[in-house]
């Protein structure tokens, strides 16, 4: 009859509508878990972030201790008295410009001072103090044309002065060497200061040895170098507090 047909068409009305409200349900409780599992694996990835970050760190803690183990093993070892500082500013652009350490006129440095540096297991020059604050001072390094040192080859203790090239490789010149050390001058040669004349202490490595330079009706030679500290990778500088005799 008309009544159980409207009967069982509103039966089965409400049962789609029950099955479509449940199906609205576990949509929406789909979409739920979806934005939980959004959220637990932004956190998840924020977390190895910080992980990653932790390893890192440690890494670069091993490494610096690792090299202030080395710097304290030469800092006890090494003959001149010296104060250990930080390179905190410097422009790797320019290898010219000077380089800022953090010791001022607070730990005792003072303008004309020089710097040193523990590299590739070399006691090297650096420079020497220009200016003085009370708790920073820049350093020109030795690659800058204007700074002259006073130096010798280490092998056969031929004397010159050396000087930077302006060039970009940062190398320097070691002028007026007596053309007849030609013989006795060899590629990567050794040339350390020679502390003649000079605020420069005698011993401390500048460079090898890269190109010997002749001209014919000159008395004497020159001797392109490869400085032995890298100025651009320096981290830790030594101030020596006893110089030579002033310029």
């Amino acid at each position: 009859s008309a009544v159980r047909f409207l009967g069982g068409f509103i039966q089965g009305a409400q049962r789609i509508a029950g099955e479509g409200s449940a199906r609205i349900k576990d949509g929406f409780g789909s979409l739920r878990r979806l934005r939980e599992m959004r959220v637990q694996y932004e956190a998840a990835l924020r977390q190895l972030s910080t992980y990653e970050g932790m390893e890192r760190s440690l890494v670069e803690l091993r490494r610096e201790n690792a090299e202030l183990k080395k710097l304290l093993g030469f800092s006890a070892g090494t003959e001149f008295e010296h104060i250990p500082g930080r390179v905190i500013a410097g422009d790797p652009s320019n290898l010219f410009s000077t380089i800022v350490i953090d010791l001022g006129t607070y730990d005792g440095i003072r303008s004309g001072m020089v710097v040193s540096a523990f590299q590739d297991g070399f006691f090297g020059l650096v420079g020497k103090v220009v200016s003085v604050a009370a708790h920073t001072a820049q350093v020109r390094p030795i690659v800058a044309p204007d700074n002259h040192v006073a130096a010798r080859l280490q092998r056969g203790r031929f004397e010159g002065l050396v000087s930077g090239r302006g060039n970009e490789k940062g190398q320097l010149v070691m002028r007026y060497v007596r053309k007849s050390a030609g013989n006795m001058v060899g590629i990567n040669d050794l040339v350390v200061t020679s502390g003649m004349q000079s605020i420069y202490p005698s011993g401390i490595f500048i460079g090898r040895v890269a190109e010997v330079r002749t001209q014919e009706y000159s008395t004497s030679m020159d001797l392109i170098l490869n400085p032995v500290i890298d100025i651009t990778k320096t981290e830790y500088v030594f101030v020596l507090k006893e110089s030579g005799e002033q310029m």
